[in-house]
């Protein structure tokens, strides 16, 4: 940005489109040869957003149509039959809207499509709120609800720039795919195999497989049983900026296989001392992970004293490591004044390595070392969960605890 606080710049594009300002936050309309101007303060960025240029009414009504309220929750409470209709409602509604305002043909054709899909983003939760409000009923969509939702084309290229479009692609994908594929090992396999059967555009495929990836390695904290995801992320994706970077992220994740030598670190007790790993050798180490603002954490932390008194005298020493922003280190420091909590408890340095080398993307995180230093398990078992059959296979000896 120059001293104005301004930036200009071009995008090379072969057709008009959508895009995305900034990460889901906000669609836009471009076109060649035409300009737009957006002015914004971040401190209050909806309501400072406006534009201007040749393109600025066109992105005005995006950015109405983003803050207006068009759904109801309560739809889901209807009956199939109900639900669908109304949708189709919604989406006669949304269009006489845009066509009374005149914009031109080409935008006026996609932006057809785009409130279609707006809608069919909605749609495709309808089954899990519908269970949600009316468990009793254990609803499974009917040739209503179904032949609706598959009016809707997984290979729509001319909208993968609108994000409306992009979530709908990876609701779509996972209701089908869970619900279609009980024959596997992971709900993940099934949602891939779904993928390869349905989507043949390739930048769609792309984006697909990789956000399945990403959620995988998020939702199990690595690897684990992401084989099968792997080999066919490899073989499918073809965008090399996407392959890399998967690529990267996978090699941080390798290194915490079971067997892989931990990653040092240094953290601060609450008395200022430095902790290290390499103080633990010897022990088996079990590390709790957690954040002050987490209340999964907190509601975990009285199981820990139990099992560490459980496990009293062994060759196994327990270490809690917060991550909370290192400034409020005084509100960690507070919490466990009026929470006494046995153990050791410390909080990570200020640069977030051990965030860093651990892949420490949610919270609570459970981490169990070996006495050689080495990795058991970098997703281990929660205190109160099935932790105790894990130690209990290690024969963890009597010894004096750190």
């Amino acid at each position: 940005m120059d001293e104005n606080d301004s930036f200009s710049g071009k995008i090379q594009m072969r057709q008009s489109g959508y895009a995305t300002f900034l990460h889901n936050s906000l669609n836009l309309y471009l076109s060649p040869g035409e300009n737009l101007e957006i002015y914004v303060n971040a401190l209050n960025f909806l309501g400072s957003l406006y534009f201007r240029g040749s393109l600025g009414g066109i992105n005005s009504y995006l950015k109405e149509q983003e803050s207006a309220v068009f759904f109801d929750k309560d739809y889901y409470a209807l009956g199939e039959k109900e639900f669908v209709q109304k949708m189709k409602e919604l989406i006669d509604e949304k269009t006489k809207l845009l066509e009374a305002k005149n914009f031109n043909e080409s935008f006026t054709r996609l932006e057809k499509e785009r409130i279609r899909y707006s809608v069919a983003e909605r749609v495709s939760f309808y089954p899990i709120y519908r269970n949600r409000i009316h468990p009793a009923q254990n609803y499974r969509p009917g040739v209503v609800f179904s032949e609706f939702l598959s009016s809707f084309s997984l290979n729509d290229e001319d909208l993968f720039g609108a994000k409306d479009y992009r979530s709908f692609l990876l609701n779509y994908v996972y209701l089908q795919g869970t619900s279609r594929n009980n024959t596997r090992d992971s709900y993940s396999d099934g949602i891939v195999d779904y993928i390869l059967s349905t989507v043949n555009n390739s930048t769609i495929k792309n984006f697909l497989l990789t956000e399945i990836v990403f959620h995988h390695i998020r939702e199990n904290n690595g690897l684990n049983g992401a084989d099968y995801l792997l080999s066919v992320f490899r073989r499918e994706v073809t965008e090399p900026n996407k392959v890399a970077y998967m690529e990267e992220v996978i090699s941080h994740w390798d290194k915490l296989l079971p067997g892989n030598p931990a990653p040092s670190f240094s953290v601060r007790d609450q008395d200022g001392n430095e902790i290290t790993l390499e103080q633990f050798r010897g022990n088996y180490l079990y590390i709790t992970v957690w954040a002050t603002w987490c209340v999964p954490c907190k509601s975990e932390l009285p199981y820990l004293d139990l099992l560490q008194k459980e496990y009293l005298g062994r060759k196994i020493s327990f270490l809690t490591i917060a991550i909370d922003d290192f400034a409020n280190q005084k509100q960690w420091k507070n919490f466990l004044a009026e929470n006494l909590h046995a153990g050791l408890h410390t909080f990570a340095d200020a640069k977030n390595e051990f965030n860093k080398d651990y892949m420490i993307i949610s919270v609570p995180r459970f981490i169990l070392l070996g006495p050689d230093g080495k990795i058991i398990d970098s997703n281990a078992p929660r205190p109160s969960g099935q932790i105790r059959p894990l130690l209990d296979e290690l024969e963890i000896g009597i010894t004096n605890c750190f």
